[in-house]
């Protein structure tokens, strides 16, 4: 029985990723694999798991070298163990990530289980996987994000004060917003928020290219007079002007929380909920999917009324969308980031150089590993290898992993059980 999986991932040159080696994943890319970095092209994303628009090779043991990682598990539905491949009707239920940005990402959501088998039924072009799409981000560097709405008085106030959004959202959706403001039930507040939002979305293009060249003018004016733009959010929303000029989702920043996380901090997205990664390198753990309905800051296909319908319209402060890990009860090295769904959780596994030997706890399902930094010697069973930066190991269930620090390690481990 084989003990454990050497993999290559697969690199996406997206556009917004970082160039050359000033991105995390062509350094991790460039470790684990012959072919030499483009230093002039971007690189987005590492997937790691069977997805099919970017599915990971084996490239150990030798018997299986260049086995697409889902023929295997297809063939040994063992190495998932019984509960999740009864669950998830055999198939691996995650894909992991490395996200490295350069320039912000759409305004998007993901849609529920049950919608997503609606919108693929519908536009399987637009929409490829009848599944959801729940993810967990852990910033690796400074990670700058727009997450869910704001809370609801600081939205009306934007409304309000910002003569530019006054002018593309409609006359009324501010009434809407100030009537909302002076009331304390949330149903009113969620309502008028839709409303406005959807106004927002709507609006005609040339008006949001000519308020959008307003505002921008005006937070140049007052900068060069030495002026506070904060109350504007001038800065960032200067900085999405540059990259997409004329895009309705550069008013986002007065309706969104704008984060900046720290490595090891995490957000989770859930369902039905906007969001925008802006600048930053992190781990990206999500439900096996790639169903993502866009309205804003993209060139891509844009749904907007498909966005509007299904946002929550939740309202929260930037501390209530961040997610705390726990410590695992078994290992002191490792922190548990487990979000409220069945399909994935992440493991983060730190050690100094210098640390004993010790026993990654076990995980009951599939997983996949991902050694970040440093070095170490693993051992699972007959299979014992040094691992460096890049090297990525599909792990069965079940499976003891021994580690052997050689220097400062960092590892994320992605699994479900």
């Amino acid at each position: 029985m084989t003990s454990v999986l050497a993999l290559s991932p697969t690199v996406q040159n997206y556009a917004w990723g970082k160039v050359g080696l000033d991105s995390e994943v062509a350094k991790l890319f460039k470790s684990n694999s012959d072919q030499p970095v483009d230093m002039a092209s971007p690189y987005a994303e590492l997937w790691m798991g069977t997805h099919k628009k970017g599915p990971s090779l084996i490239t150990f043991p030798q018997q299986y070298n260049g086995k697409l990682l889902s023929e295997w598990v297809h063939e040994n539905q063992w190495a998932l163990g019984d509960a999740v491949a009864k669950e998830f009707d055999g198939q691996l239920p995650f894909l992991f990530k490395v996200l490295s940005i350069n320039k912000s990402l759409s305004i998007q959501a993901h849609p529920t289980k049950e919608h997503a088998v609606k919108l693929h039924g519908m536009a399987p072009d637009k929409y490829p996987d009848p599944n959801h799409k729940p993810e967990l981000a852990i910033a690796l560097t400074k990670l700058q994000a727009m997450c869910g709405f704001r809370p609801f008085k600081e939205i009306a106030r934007n409304v309000e004060t910002v003569v530019e959004l006054r002018s593309v959202v409609g006359k009324e959706a501010c009434e809407k917003m100030s009537v909302a403001l002076k009331s304390d039930d949330t149903d009113t507040q969620k309502a008028a928020l839709k409303f406005c939002f959807t106004a927002l979305m709507s609006c005609s293009t040339d008006l949001i290219e000519s308020e959008l060249d307003s505002l921008v003018g005006r937070i140049s004016s007052l900068k060069e007079q030495g002026k506070s733009v904060a109350d504007l959010e001038g800065d960032l929303v200067s900085r999405l002007c540059e990259q997409f000029p004329g895009d309705v989702g550069c008013f986002s920043p007065y309706l969104l929380n704008f984060l900046e996380l720290s490595p090891g901090e995490s957000i989770y997205l859930a369902p039905n909920e906007p969001h925008a990664y802006l600048y930053g390198d992190c781990i990206e753990c999500m439900a096996c999917s790639d169903n993502v309905v866009r309205a804003g800051l993209t060139p891509k296909f844009k749904d907007k009324n498909t966005l509007c319908e299904m946002l929550t319209y939740n309202c929260h402060s930037p501390q209530q969308n961040m997610f705390v890990p726990s410590q695992h009860p078994e290992c002191c090295h490792v922190m548990v980031y487990n979000p409220p769904v069945a399909d994935f959780a992440v493991a983060k596994v730190s050690a100094p150089s210098g640390t004993s030997e010790f026993n990654l706890p076990v995980v009951n399902g599939p997983s996949i590993l991902l050694n970040l930094k440093g070095e170490s010697q693993l051992t699972c069973k007959q299979y014992s290898e040094k691992l460096n930066a890049g090297s990525v190991l599909f792990v069965p269930a079940g499976h003891k992993i021994n580690i052997r620090p050689e220097h400062d390690v960092l590892l994320y481990q992605a699994y479900c059980q």
